[in-house]
């Protein structure tokens, strides 16, 4: 049978299409943050979050391996971060092995351990909002978080709006919150949650955090 290119070009095209819809959203990129934030008119940019990654003058491959994951995980989570809050927080970024998991600090430290699974966006804003108070700051341990409820107005409207119940509720301890909070990175399920997290993020911020 003849081929004929014109239908070859369209069976490309939709396949190329097809293709990059089922990309999987864990994978986004910057750009593609970018793109579709930009698209969708969700993104004004406010925060000023930075990070500096510390790295050894002559790093192993296990440790350029490691800075590679960290570098996207973080300009993620910075990205978001200043997309949808009004943060202020220069962050200091160490890869260190012994560390079990990852872990984050009020005075603006964020430790990564060599377990690469943590090495993702949804751990790296978990952290972050570790910098800037979540479960570190005497306000989330003495005044927002009461016997295991978030009290504070903003955010609690905020998950409120995001989920249309208008009885929902921030459940949280002396250093989580949940849900949105990332607390294990498989709560990750699309671009939206790192949307969502941050709102609420920023809402805890009006709240006093």
């Amino acid at each position: 049978m003849k081929k004929n290119p014109c239908l070859l070009s369209v069976i490309v095209a939709l396949t190329v299409t097809v293709s990059s819809c089922s990309k999987n959203e864990a994978e986004l990129t910057i750009k593609d943050a970018s793109t579709k934030a930009t698209i969708n008119s969700e993104v004004a940019v406010t925060g000023n979050v930075t990070y500096t990654l510390v790295r050894s003058a002559n790093p192993t491959s296990t440790e350029q391996a490691a800075y590679a994951l960290i570098t996207a995980a973080m300009d993620t989570a910075v990205y978001y971060m200043n997309a949808y809050t009004t943060f202020t927080k220069s962050i200091t970024v160490t890869y260190v092995p012994s560390v079990a998991t990852a872990d984050g600090n009020i005075n603006g430290s964020i430790r990564f351990g060599s377990n690469t699974y943590y090495m993702n966006a949804a751990t790296a804003l978990h952290e972050v909002a570790h910098t800037v108070g979540v479960g570190t700051s005497s306000i989330w341990w003495n005044t927002l978080i009461v016997s295991g409820i978030y009290t504070g107005a903003n955010a609690t409207q905020i998950l409120r709006t995001i989920t249309g119940d208008s009885t929902v509720q921030i459940h949280g301890d002396s250093q989580h919150f949940w849900p949105y909070g990332f607390n294990y990175p498989s709560e990750f399920s699309s671009y939206r949650d790192y949307i969502y997290h941050c709102q609420i993020l920023e809402g805890m911020n009006q709240d006093g955090l």
